[in-house]
């Protein structure tokens, strides 16, 4: 059944028109109950606000975690060497760099030394490797950590670096046999953990708190300097009535009965009477980050309930008299509006058809429809850019299908891997300009080749290149296609390196691998950072065997090109090559124990 359309003029007037009616019905009882209502929408202002609080927290606490998993991960495949200790740190490092709440992290290895990355109180990274028998109760902590099946938030401890409590984070490294080869950890000190309550502060001030139990403060803005309170590692947490808020050193006594408060609180909070003043607290429980739950919470004067009923009334007035006269504009705004969201989906609709070369939209009055004709345009010239970066076969595979075309899975391939032969040398004797220049040039030349045989370029790797045919969508000739392409390339340097000589350059010599074989393709990375690219041992033979080529190429040559049996044998017409691949012997392909069968095409 075909959906009934109207149009925007009588939508907007019909829509008016219920809203006053409906307005101008509810008017006596909003009016009555206005204190109510008031008392009713602050408090659940209040209950939103804590609840995005702890929301803000995991978001800050979560990443943490998992970003030592990842560390983690990294390791147990082999490709962090738990051998040597400065490749985890360096990872570590760079996690503490993006992560400017973590204020220390440590690879403890199994030797029982900590290599450990700490920020200091004005924010310096350091690095150093101490033994585990020198920090205090560490061994307890690493022997917790070595009986563990996955990451968890252990208890508060010292650290020593800033002189201060901090919450802590350990995840176990294991092998794929499940053999522990060492553990990681960070650290999020008090002062941190204060600075993101305060900063999610909406009004007031150092309203926010976390408590631990009933009695003692873990965040609150007196602690975002910890030492104010003279902390220790024998006390780590001070007393409530240490910090210097009478209000919150008054949470647990006796509440008071407020009815519509009461009511609306329930467990997750009350109200308490402070020398003549009420103050609301509303908190809830987060678990997860320790053995013991934090409460999570803020309190605000109870006269803020109060404050805005007067300003209520005269708005409701003020709201009825502005209904009936944006009555009055619904038709004429609807029939600009139409007029505007109209272009908008015309030049939406190029978007969708990928076509970047339109002019700009048409803009209007209205500022939203300004902002989002303006919007579209810059859409427009960011994905013309994006265009430039990610290959247009994904992005309109992804605008078709969903995120879901774009799970992980497991798919055969042919993946290519070009390099130029002594780039570096050659440029250090240029400017930035001229090497920027000449590596855009051979870029071209290459990306040209490769997009017209339907190949997707997965990344540039210095002067590398790295290119999969088969890999977003299922290409059944994905070997023919690789190995035209890259006879077209010898063809197309060629006669690149022709016109170099007779400008008096020296010329550009290529070397080209190819392999074909099943990879893993999707998106791979951190959750911050994803690649769509393929990832398995196919890759690896692909590099290998370019890399192989050296042994291959002749001093006068300019390109040479050598691909793997698995390649010839996944072509579908071999002949269709209009050249015979040379077989030069099965040689030792490293990191396989089988030997490889090359073979040169050019």
């Amino acid at each position: 059944m075909r959906q009934v359309r109207v149009r925007i003029v009588t939508a907007l007037a019909a829509g008016f028109l219920a809203v006053t009616v409906i307005a101008g019905g509810a008017f006596t009882l909003t009016v009555l109950g206005a204190s109510d209502s008031t008392q009713r929408l602050l408090l659940d202002r209040n209950r939103r606000m804590v609840e995005s609080q702890a929301q803000f927290l995991r978001d800050r606490l979560d990443p943490v975690s998992a970003q030592l998993q990842f560390i983690a991960a990294l390791a147990a495949a082999g490709r962090l060497d738990v051998g040597a200790p400065s490749q985890l740190v360096d990872a570590l490092t760079t996690a503490a760099q993006q992560l400017p709440q973590i204020s220390g992290a440590v690879f403890v290895s199994l030797d029982q030394t900590a290599h450990r990355v700490l920020r200091t109180a004005d924010g310096t990274l350091f690095r150093d490797s101490v033994p585990l028998s020198s920090i205090p109760g560490a061994f307890d902590r690493f022997r917790e950590l070595q009986s563990a099946s996955g990451p968890f938030w252990g208890e508060l401890l010292w650290y020593q670096a800033q002189r201060q409590p901090g919450i802590n984070v350990r995840v176990p490294i294991r092998r794929i046999d499940g053999a522990f080869v060492g553990g990681l950890a960070a650290t999020v000190a008090m002062g941190e953990l204060s600075r993101l309550v305060v900063s999610r502060e909406l009004e007031g001030e150092g309203r926010s708190f976390i408590l631990v139990g009933r009695d003692r403060a873990l965040a609150h803005r007196r602690l975002v300097e910890p030492s104010s309170v003279a902390l220790t590692e024998g006390r780590l947490l001070p007393r409530l009535n240490e910090i210097d808020d009478p209000v919150l050193a008054a949470i647990w006594q006796p509440p008071v009965t407020t009815g519509t408060f009461a009511k609306a609180l329930g467990k997750f909070g009350h109200v308490i009477d402070l020398d003549g003043h009420r103050w609301v607290f509303v908190y809830r429980e987060v678990v997860g980050y320790g053995p013991e739950p934090w409460l999570v919470g803020q309190y605000f004067p109870f006269e803020e309930a109060t404050r805005d009923i007067e300003r209520l009334r005269q708005g409701i007035w003020a709201g009825a008299a502005a209904l009936a006269f944006a009555l009055l504009l619904a038709a004429i705004m609807g029939m600009r509006m139409a007029r505007a969201i109209g272009r908008l989906g015309a030049a939406a609709a190029t978007l969708e058809r990928m076509e970047f070369e339109g002019g700009p939209v048409a803009h209007s009055r209205l500022r939203e429809i300004d902002d989002a004709a303006e919007a579209l345009d810059k859409a427009r010239a960011t994905l013309k850019w994006f265009g430039l970066y990610v290959p247009r076969r994904l992005v309109a595979r992804l605008m078709e299908e969903g995120e879901e075309s774009l799970l992980s899975k497991r798919r055969t391939v042919t993946v290519m891997f070009t390099d130029i032969v002594e780039f570096t040398p050659q440029a250090e004797d240029m400017d930035v300009r001229s090497t920027a220049d000449l590596l855009n040039h051979h870029f071209a030349l290459l990306g040209s080749v490769i997009e017209r045989e339907h190949g997707v370029i997965d990344k540039y790797i210095g002067d590398a290149v790295m290119a999969v045919w088969g890999g977003i969508h299922k290409m059944p000739d994905h070997a023919d296609a690789a190995c035209r392409a890259a006879l077209a390339i010898v063809e197309v340097l060629h006669a690149d390196n022709a016109a170099r000589r007779e400008r008096g350059l020296a010329p550009i010599r290529v070397r080209i691998g190819l392999h074909s074989g099943p990879v893993i393709i999707g998106n791979i990375g951190a959750p911050e950072r994803m690649n769509y690219t393929v990832v398995g041992d196919t890759v690896n033979v692909a590099q290998r065997l370019e890399q192989l080529g050296k042994q291959h190429m002749l001093d006068d040559q300019d390109i040479v090109v050598l691909t793997s049996g698995g390649t010839i044998d996944a072509l579908q017409d071999p002949g269709a090559l209009g050249t015979e691949p040379v077989f030069v012997g099965e040689q030792a392909v490293r990191g396989r124990t089988e030997p490889e069968k090359v073979y040169r095409l050019a």
